[in-house]
């Protein structure tokens, strides 16, 4: 009965905890929600500030501390619930085992909070192109297949410039090369757009061990607030890297939503001075413009203006994706798609014409003479 009644108020005081949780963590995402000054000039610079120094703290390493840390929290979940078990056998009663479900509801509760509170209202903060120095919004239907023309001719003379063996598949030193070149892209980005991504500190991203099991999950990259490390999966094929480097980055940086994070994974790639940076960061774009082409003829069209050279390096990252395709995937992606969704990005997973429209916006601004006709 002791046992009983202690493990009641452990849970009482607990549920008094997860209420109070609950009630600040729905309270500041209302606030970053509806008030713009307060996401912009609070929130978002206090996420940027500690996304940095968490991540500079933890990059004493190359290694994954997240990964690790992970690997260490379900080794003590199992622990503590083989003591539970061993506690109910030994003093027949279910009542460790009870305390136990709801310590791991409780530990899940407070990443949940710390995740929203380190990070996670970024998702509800104002979007990307409200922030832009240029115009943006829907544009012209006209526009989108000359915009995609444009950066298929800027991804085709990139092409011909980035290192490639003997084979033709391109060699710019692979992940460790070009991690901190991404950290560089990034801050030569902030130089020029300051007020739109002052105040955050970025380390080159990370390796995980685990990359096959992220492939089979269909992952590419991925950001931990509570680390502030952004991992990118070394699949990736290096004319892929770099934008899904930046892609990381900019979620450190509180980039939250997946079309503002690409993006700035373009702005970036397109900043820096080498060439397979540039390369991958036009490929991101030709491939957010063709895919969103409607016009079969448009697209046929397109396509057969794509130089042999880039469709090799389209099909040589297929190739490293197809082994891991499968029922892993296809449910990750499902879940993916279902957390999006609550992350305020309705379409989920291919909540992506944003990234279209500010690319047409963006081609427009650089390209005045044609804006003006428009």
């Amino acid at each position: 009965m002791f046992q009983k009644n202690r493990i009641l108020r452990h849970m009482l005081h607990g549920g008094i905890a997860i209420v109070s949780m609950a009630l600040v963590a729905v309270a500041l995402i209302t606030a970053v929600r509806t008030s713009e000054g307060f996401a912009l000039r609070i929130y978002t610079p206090f996420s940027r500030a500690i996304s940095g120094w968490i991540g500079v703290l933890f990059s004493f390493t190359s290694l994954s501390a997240a990964e690790f840390l992970l690997y260490m929290l379900v080794a003590a979940v199992l622990v503590y619930f083989l003591l539970s078990v061993s506690a109910s056998v030994r003093a027949p009663s279910g009542w460790p085992v009870v305390r136990w479900l709801f310590d791991v509801l409780f530990a899940a509760v407070i990443l949940l909070f710390a995740f929203f509170t380190l990070w996670g209202c970024n998702y509800f903060a104002p979007k990307l192109e409200t922030r832009f120095p240029f115009q943006t919004g829907p544009q012209p239907a006209d526009m989108l297949l000359e915009t995609a023309q444009w950066h298929l001719e800027q991804a085709s003379v990139y092409a011909e410039r980035v290192r490639r063996d003997d084979t033709g598949t391109a060699d710019e030193g692979g992940f460790d090369a070009l991690a901190p070149q991404a950290a560089e892209a990034i801050n030569t980005l902030a130089a020029r757009y300051p007020r739109l991504l002052r105040g955050g500190a970025v380390s080159p991203p990370k390796r995980v061990l685990s990359y096959d099991a992220l492939g089979y999950l269909g992952i590419s990259g991925i950001y931990i607030p509570f680390t502030g490390e952004c991992h990118v999966n070394t699949v990736n094929t290096d004319p892929f890297l770099p934008s899904t480097m930046c892609h990381e980055l900019a979620h450190r940086l509180g980039f939250a939503p997946e079309e503002d994070a690409n993006m700035i994974a373009y702005l970036a790639c397109t900043q820096s001075e080498a060439a397979v940076f540039r390369y991958s960061g036009e490929l991101l774009a030709f491939n957010y413009c063709y895919n969103a082409l409607s016009d079969a003829e448009s697209r046929s069209l397109l396509w057969s203006r794509v130089p042999q050279t880039m469709r090799d390096d389209f099909t040589r990252s297929a190739e490293a994706w197809k082994r891991y395709e499968g029922p892993l995937q296809e449910a990750a992606a499902s879940v993916n798609d279902a957390y999006l969704q609550a992350m305020q990005q309705p379409e989920g997973i291919k909540s992506y014409g944003r990234v279209v429209d500010m690319l047409i916006a963006l081609y427009l601004e650089n390209h005045s003479d044609i804006a003006a006709d428009k």
